[in-house]
């Protein structure tokens, strides 16, 4: 019994030390904007970077608040330094990082309290973004004033099978 207990806590250090160990934090300058969870950060180096922010998700360009999520991730963050805690690299090879402006205050967490991003429950580690989705639900602010909004991962599967369906019908 002991033996199956040492080998767990061993597994479960294993498991959680590499995730500690590749976070680390750099500052850059946030230069362009792309949309509500998305941008381009100069370094010191003067090499470019695309950043994607971690746990949460913000409505595409073309979906109900899309373009209100990017001007939002525009006022806190454009032409200003930022800190990022970088996590890894999603599967478009963009930096995964939660981002901190000048104040130290989680710009992540700001735009989903705003109601300008979802927290992305398939990735979320950090339940305050859970709560402060819920928080900003419950005031209805930003997204949250449509009747029914669609998450952008449901979303982006409506209009990839709306494509094939199109592409199909031809």
């Amino acid at each position: 019994m002991l033996k199956k207990y040492i080998s767990f806590i061993l597994l479960l250090l294993l498991v959680t030390l590499p995730a500690q160990a590749t976070s680390r934090s750099i500052t850059c300058l946030a230069v362009s904007i792309t949309d509500g969870d998305t941008f381009t950060c100069l370094l010191e180096n003067n090499k470019q970077i695309k950043i994607r922010l971690a746990e949460i998700d913000a409505p595409e360009k073309k979906q109900p608040f899309g373009k209100k999520s990017k001007q939002a991730l525009a006022r806190y963050i454009h032409k200003k330094k930022v800190k990022l805690v970088i996590f890894g690299y999603d599967r478009y090879q963009r930096t995964l990082a939660t981002v901190y402006d000048q104040n130290d205050e989680n710009i992540n967490l700001k735009m989903v309290q705003s109601g300008m991003a979802w927290a992305y429950k398939k990735y979320v580690r950090n339940p305050v973004y859970i709560q402060a989705q819920q928080n900003a639900k419950r005031k209805e602010v930003g997204l949250w004033q449509d009747k029914n909004p669609i998450p952008p991962e449901q979303w982006r599967k409506q209009q990839r099978l709306l494509h094939e369906n199109q592409y199909y019908a031809l």
